[in-house]
């Protein structure tokens, strides 16, 4: 096989398995050891292999089951419900509120978690069912619970960016500090959005008729102290400098089960059902993140790499192509295989591009995570949508993918205003990312 022909074929084998529908996992470790040992004969599983042990052996995962913890125990618990509770009496009366307080409270549930299936799962079971006793508009409810789902991933601690910050070699703590930025801009577009349809479509988003009393109001107001508090010590111990992500993720799983045991919440099905999400996020996770790290590892020996990158900066208006190309890339690849899966085989290829012409490889991660999101509600493969519908079972799913469509332009529009405004995310990571 011709050297410069192998990491194409390479390429082409591994979407050629996924197409056929073989796991993402399965397909990424028959290619890279059917291509080691054609390459290198039997020691081209000492690459595979290695490869493997590289990643694995990266301190920043151990974060990742300690946030799937933290995120699973508040959500079993009933603190996320509680919090949905208070925001509900605080914005009740605004009109379009509950796609408001959809917004709200998945940046907050994002904060506390960054894991999008304990996010979607919750909305659609808490407010989904008070949005259709309310006559909203099925379509806004919908896409807005979808979309303020997906801020888990780009808000801090978000899975995605501790994944990819690992990959790509780059502070996950200064990825956290643009996340903010990131899920402020896209609240901010989703909420005036539904504020604009809202007061052009009275009849379809009726205003809550129900008032609720200033004394309820303040009382409600308890529920959302021990979930600040939670937020405070882990964005406040990785952003002070105090913790490292890793350690953070610690500080996370400690206040989440202390909080929850002291509201009595911590029972033994609560803590069962808790680590059995962790076991079966993280166990998922981690052989795709294997497999990828194996994949990447044989596509780099056998000159895949350099192909990519020298084909990518020798691209007429070379700057602005490979990060519209890289872009477009990821967005559709987002459409047919799962997130983690694009940035263990996307990453390795595209950010070498992109970093060796200028752009600062902190900010093409937030970027890199941000079009990330798209995937998570465009079909036919977007997750969130399956979340969704598992909860809500009476809805049609070709009903839940139109709905997301305005939101998935609303993304893509934030994602622009991220790359036609760095500062709108790097404010962020110059005044808060310290590891």
């Amino acid at each position: 096989m011709s050297e410069s022909y192998a990491p194409i074929v390479m390429f082409a084998a591994l979407f050629g398995m996924i197409l056929i529908n073989l796991p993402v996992a399965f397909a990424l470790f028959v290619t890279s050891m059917v291509f080691g040992v054609v390459y290198w004969g039997w020691g081209g599983l000492y690459v595979v292999f290695q490869g493997i042990w590289t990643l694995m052996n990266n301190w920043a995962l151990v974060s990742l089951p300690l946030f799937v913890f933290m995120s699973a125990i508040l959500e079993k618990s009933g603190v996320a419900e509680e919090l949905f509770t208070t925001l509900y009496d605080l914005f009740g009366k605004v009109r379009g509120s509950l796609a408001i307080v959809a917004v709200l409270f998945g940046y907050l549930i994002g904060a506390m978690s960054g894991v999008i299936a304990a996010a979607v799962s919750a909305m659609a079971l808490i407010l989904f069912p008070v949005m259709e006793k309310n006559r909203y508009d099925r379509r806004l409810s919908i896409g807005s619970l979808l979309a303020a789902g997906c801020l888990p991933q780009v808000v801090p601690p978000s899975f995605n960016m501790i994944v990819y910050g690992s990959v790509a070699g780059v502070s996950v703590g200064k990825l956290f500090a643009g996340g903010l930025g990131v899920g402020l801009v896209m609240a901010l577009v989703f909420i005036a959005y539904i504020w604009v349809y809202s007061t052009l479509n009275k009849d379809r988003v009726p205003v809550i008729a129900e008032e609720i009393p200033l004394r309820e109001k303040m009382a409600s107001l308890r529920f959302i102290v021990g979930p600040f508090l939670i937020i405070i010590g882990v964005l406040g111990s990785i952003f002070s400098g105090m913790a490292t992500p890793t350690e953070a993720s610690g500080v996370g799983a400690f206040l989440s089960l202390s909080y929850v045991a002291l509201r009595r919440r911590l029972k033994g099905d609560v803590l069962k059902d808790s680590l059995l999400v962790t076991l079966k996020v993280t166990s998922m996770a981690c052989w795709i993140m294997a497999a990828g790290s194996a994949f990447s590892s044989v596509f780099s020996g056998i000159g895949g790499r350099a192909l990519m990158v020298g084909f990518l900066t020798s691209m007429p208006a070379a700057k602005f192509s490979v990060l519209a190309f890289s872009m477009a890339i990821i967005f559709v690849l987002g459409m047919f295989i799962d997130p983690v899966s694009i940035i263990m085989i996307m990453t390795p290829i595209l950010t070498p591009a992109v970093v060796e012409l200028g752009y600062d490889p902190i900010w093409w991660g937030i970027v890199f995570c941000s079009l990330l999101l798209l995937s998570y509600i465009t079909p036919p493969v977007g997750l969130g949508l399956y979340y969704f519908k598992g909860v809500a079972q009476d809805v049609p799913m070709d009903e839940i993918c139109k709905s997301v469509l305005p939101f998935v332009i609303l993304m893509f529009l934030a994602v622009v205003i991220i790359v036609l405004f760095p500062d709108s995310a790097m404010w962020f990571v110059r005044n808060l990312g310290r590891s």
